[in-house]
């Protein structure tokens, strides 16, 4: 049985940037293949749909999930997933808020660096990520 998903991810992430999105995917293992502009369901062609980019798993294998950028009603950038997220090991909602996550932690340390502190550790908790740096007084 399948469990193909098409949803906004807005309440993740809003303005999306596509650098932050590809560090994001990396730290959970995935990579975008913008060559890739087709995702396909788990068990049928049928059920397929046009994206920006599909996602390839830490092996390269190409997976049942990909991503467009939509342009929003503000003028925002928005990610849309698309896919079939029936062998996925998990469910669309746990991926989206797992991405959303990283995608902050991304955001997070770069807004920290731009401050001027320097990071020394990541330490990557079950339900939270802590940074350990340090800011030189001026």
């Amino acid at each position: 049985m399948s469990n193909w998903l098409r949803a906004h991810v807005s309440t993740e992430i809003k303005n999306a940037r596509r650098d932050l999105f590809e560090k994001a995917l990396a730290n959970m293992g995935y990579k975008p293949d913008y060559s890739e502009k087709t995702v396909h369901g788990a068990y049928s062609y049928e059920a397929s749909e046009k994206v920006d980019c599909v996602l390839r798993d830490k092996d390269g294998k190409l997976t049942t999930i990909g991503f467009s950028f939509d342009q929003g009603p503000k003028g925002e950038v928005m990610l849309k997933v698309s896919g079939d997220f029936f062998n996925c090991g998990f469910n669309g909602n746990t991926f989206m808020k797992r991405l959303g996550m990283q995608y902050n932690f991304e955001m997070s340390k770069e807004c920290m660096e731009e401050m001027g502190y320097n990071i020394e550790s990541v330490e990557n908790k079950e339900h939270e990520i802590v940074f350990v740096g340090y800011r030189m007084a001026a």
